[in-house]
């Protein structure tokens, strides 16, 4: 291959659609009252509510954020991970820098907060870990540390304790809770002690979810996974009251005063509604509520005065609730999968519309005008698997799933227009829309390729050789021909006139995930097991020469001349290649999960990447 200086590239991060609302508090409505802090994968994601193309990105962990904090000026954002390195970065809101790193605890962190006068962070380890820790935000220093916790599940600052006489001293309050145990912490800062006392529960047996104060700090109320909360007395220690909230568990808890003077709670259930209760210590009573879609895993204040509120569940959405009165309303303000995203599909001929699929059973129209969902179709992945691949016609989007049927849906309303059983035992695995779109080639996880008439849905085409699953399909531009490639370490190309093979490519080691073939339909590139993007001549039985690239790579994708390629795998990092020189141009870094598919934008200005973390990255490709 003749060797030529490689273009000069760019490669930004434009837009990320994805939110991991299986996090604890992952979502934080800035005071300011224009942006909002969401976690997505391992990345923080700031986005301007009134304009989605303004985006900013927290980068600092190389794991999935577990837990987020704001201050409550807005000055800070704390962010937590588990994993191999459990960092809590604490953020500068402002600037968008990192202040501090702290890397006391030794494995995951279950939860991170500020006091009010975000002078001190509390930080809490999991079950393993066992430990907590309170810093000095004005020095990054620890101030004292718990080791040998119990196991601990939530916790949060109570402001400072009270004397006999119920006025302010220097200590401060910390409450913690966990499986039926509920403690009361007094911190004094200047000697680092913490003692602990405990909350009398009575015959009340409780795993405590979430935690909150009155603001009055006299009464402490304790959300449960049996869906209720208690209010106990912080002098006393003892319960006085508990109030059915939801089913399914409490998620999510703020707690406001109400216009009356009573305290009020704002509650997120696992049955996805959102609660409204005032009362005060003894007994409550719902004000308001409104249904979501999915356990409400998120919180956060935009007017509570007037109701208002940004809430988020662990099904992608995040909404804006309005619960001033006692029917609440609810608006969408972004829609996201959540949970892996297996396939990518531009239409032929239009950059500004794409479609997914996703192991949460929909496959997804996306406008990026606006990064909307503008169609949805849905199949319940515990009757019929999850869908494995997408096709993308333009006006029809046909997927591949795991019961072994093809399914195509309207991409105007996301309605399933027909489907075909059967088309592979064991799950359709790789699928390709002809250019003339009059019929639709798959492969399966028995090794078949099928060509298949879309106007008849009668497959007029049976191909076996693949002795594994396909993995990849590429069509020849004048529909003629099409390249297969499978685990079994071969790439065949058939003949669709004659229903014939005529070439086989074998790879030395490795299966094949993903091929792509180049414009002038005699070069194919490849990439799989053997961590190498491996260039390929039909007419040649092997690679002409290969790429390392250090880590086993899942997908691999091309502009429409052909100049560039884009690879994607375990690493999570996107990287873009010159197709002549076989040089390294550009690298994307946004993914916390592997990457599943990737693909160009019909114009080559764009290229989205999909993945495990359920994150959708549309990056700007500059040459």
């Amino acid at each position: 291959m003749a060797e030529s200086a490689p273009l000069e590239v760019g490669l930004e991060l434009e837009h990320a659609i994805g939110f991991t609302g299986t996090s604890t508090c992952p979502l934080h409505f800035h005071p300011a009252g224009q942006e909002m802090a969401y976690v997505s994968g391992a990345c923080v994601v700031i986005t301007d509510v009134t304009d989605p193309h303004k985006q900013a990105f927290l980068r600092g962990h190389d794991d999935v954020v577990s837990c987020m904090a704001m201050s409550v000026s807005g000055r800070y954002l704390v962010t937590a991970n588990n994993g191999e390195k459990p960092d809590v970065v604490v953020w500068d809101w402002e600037t968008r820098q990192l202040v501090y790193r702290m890397q006391e605890h030794d494995h995951g962190i279950v939860h991170v907060s500020m006091t009010d006068d975000e002078r001190f962070l509390l930080t809490v380890g999991d079950t393993v870990d066992a430990k907590m820790v309170v810093w000095d935000l004005t020095t990054g220093c620890i101030v004292a540390s718990k080791p040998n916790m119990e196991p601990t599940t939530c916790a949060c600052w109570g402001g400072r304790k009270k004397n006999i006489k119920g006025r302010d001293t220097t200590d401060f309050v910390i409450a913690t809770g966990g499986e039926r145990a509920l403690k009361i912490w007094t911190l004094v800062p200047s000697t680092g002690a913490l003692t602990a006392e405990v909350v009398n529960t009575g015959n009340q047996v409780r795993n405590f979810t979430c935690l909150a104060f009155s603001p009055s700090r006299d009464y402490m109320y304790a959300a449960s996974s049996s869906g209720d909360f208690s209010a106990a007395h912080v002098k006393n220690l003892m319960m006085h009251s508990v109030t059915q909230a939801c089913s399914n568990g409490i998620c999510s808890m703020l707690v406001n005063t109400a216009a009356s003077g009573d305290d009020q709670l704002v509650v997120g259930g696992g049955d996805g509604t959102v609660g409204v209760f005032e009362g005060g210590g003894r007994s409550y009573r719902k004000a308001a509520s409104v249904l979501l879609d999915g356990p409400v895993t998120a919180l956060t204040p935009v007017s509570p005065a007037h109701g208002i509120y940004v809430a988020g569940t662990s099904r992608g959405i995040i909404c804006r609730v309005d619960l001033s009165t006692p029917e609440g309303t609810s608006k969408l303000i972004q829609d996201n999968h959540y949970e892996a995203v297996s396939g990518v599909a531009y239409a032929p001929d239009d950059s500004s519309f794409f479609v997914t699929c996703s192991h949460d059973g929909t496959v997804r129209v996306w406008d990026v005008s606006d990064y909307s969902v503008s169609a949805r179709g849905y199949c319940q992945t515990s009757i019929v698997g999850v869908p494995m691949c997408v096709g993308f016609t333009g006006e029809v989007i046909i997927s591949g799933w795991r019961d072994g049927k093809m399914r195509a849906h309207d991409a105007e309303n996301g309605e399933l227009l027909w489907s075909i059983a059967n088309a592979h035992r064991g799950g359709v695995t790789a699928l390709q829309v002809s250019h003339n779109r009059k019929f639709v080639v798959s492969g399966g996880e028995e090794g078949e390729v099928r060509v298949w008439e879309i106007r008849t849905r009668e497959m007029i085409l049976h191909l076996k050789q693949h002795t594994m699953s396909v993995t990849s399909l590429c069509i020849f531009e004048d529909d003629s021909q099409v390249v297969t490639a499978s685990r079994d370490r071969s790439i065949l190309r058939w003949d669709l006139r004659l229903g014939q093979r005529n070439a086989a490519l074998t790879q030395r080691m490795g299966g094949i995930n993903s091929i792509v073939l180049m414009p002038d339909a005699s070069q194919v590139l490849s990439v799989g097991q053997e961590k190498r993007v491996s260039f390929w001549e039909l007419r040649e039985p092997s690679p002409l020469q290969w790429i390392d690239v250090g880590s086993e790579q899942m997908c691999v994708c091309r502009t429409s001349d052909g100049v560039l390629f884009a690879t994607g795998g375990d690493d999570h990092k996107v990287r873009v290649w010159h197709f002549e020189s076989a040089k390294l141009v550009a690298e994307g870094i946004g993914h916390s999960r592997p990457i599943i598919s990737l693909q160009f934008s019909h114009d080559d200005k764009q290229l989205v990447s999909v993945g495990v973390d359920g994150s959708v990255l549309l990056w700007n490709v500059y040459m």
